[in-house]
């Protein structure tokens, strides 16, 4: 509160302030589903985005994303826009981004055409799509991608506890000591802990006795975290496959091959197989 002797010049009233529930147009435009924000950024610079009938070429302008009419090529986007989820089959050796400056190939390589963004005039199927999280590049499985981001930050969120369950073959054979460090939680390198996990032991791979396959439940999404955590118990991840996201699992889908899903399976997606 400013006291009656502040003599500083006040702030124009409404100038720079954003409206109640307005977003910037390139952030509408993700939030949509059309495309990402920075591929929104060079629409809207290109003059392919009207809103209320006007060309903008400020991708920073505050709209209503209620209220205001915004059209995409001649096309009309809103909330009502078609929203997609597809279950990919990540395999290892990709990086789950768009693009990458070392030239590595990333899950859009593999997925083709789908979800990059579609030229003036065409739009690719089944649409623009962001993945959900991350698998790092040799970690292969279930990874989710749709233009949904309510759906995204559901499924992200801390705070919503949906599991993920991978299964890691590990260095050698933990002993009860490890595994319980693992269920109770332990102090990663970076000072973070790890919340409690719930791990089973699903035997010794054949032929390769040195080392043990664990299944591991996290409610949380830390960078690399079952990677580290298996290293602050002293036993190397050697292979990580996610096969399971809330209680959709990967089921039969080969590595490389993706599926859009129906409702049931989205419904299934964010629930937690515990409850089912």
């Amino acid at each position: 509160m400013r006291r009656t002797d502040d003599v500083r010049p006040r702030r124009p009233a409404g100038r720079g302030l954003r409206p109640q529930g307005a977003v910037s147009l390139a952030r509408a435009l993700s939030k949509f589903g059309v495309c990402s924000r920075r591929e929104a950024e060079r629409w809207i610079a290109a003059g392919r985005v009207s809103v209320d009938g006007v060309v903008e070429r400020s991708p920073s302008r505050w709209i209503d994303p209620v209220g205001d009419r915004v059209v995409v090529d001649g096309r009309r986007v809103g909330d009502e826009t078609p929203r997609v989820v597809l279950a990919f089959h990540k395999p290892a050796g990709l990086v789950t981004t768009r693009t990458d400056p070392g030239g590595r190939p990333t899950v859009y390589d593999a997925l083709g055409g789908v979800g990059r963004p579609a030229p003036a005039g065409a739009r690719a199927l089944p649409g623009w799509v962001f993945p959900v999280g991350r698998l790092d590049r040799d970690t292969s499985g279930l990874l989710i991608l749709t233009n949904d981001h309510r759906l995204g930050e559901r499924l992200t969120s801390p705070a919503q506890h949906v599991p993920k369950t991978y299964h890691a073959r590990v260095a050698g054979v933990p002993d009860r000591e490890a595994l319980r460090a693992l269920r109770e939680g332990l102090p990663l390198p970076d000072g973070t802990l790890t919340r409690p996990a719930k791990v089973r032991v699903l035997g010794t791979p054949r032929g390769e006795e040195g080392s043990t396959w664990l299944e591991i439940v996290l409610t949380e999404g830390k960078n690399r975290q079952v990677r580290r955590m298996g290293a602050a118990i002293g036993h190397e991840v050697l292979d990580l496959v996610r096969v399971r996201i809330g209680g959709l699992g990967l089921g039969g889908l080969a590595p490389g091959e993706w599926r859009e899903l129906g409702p049931e399976e989205i419904r299934r997606l964010q629930s937690d197989p515990a409850r089912q």
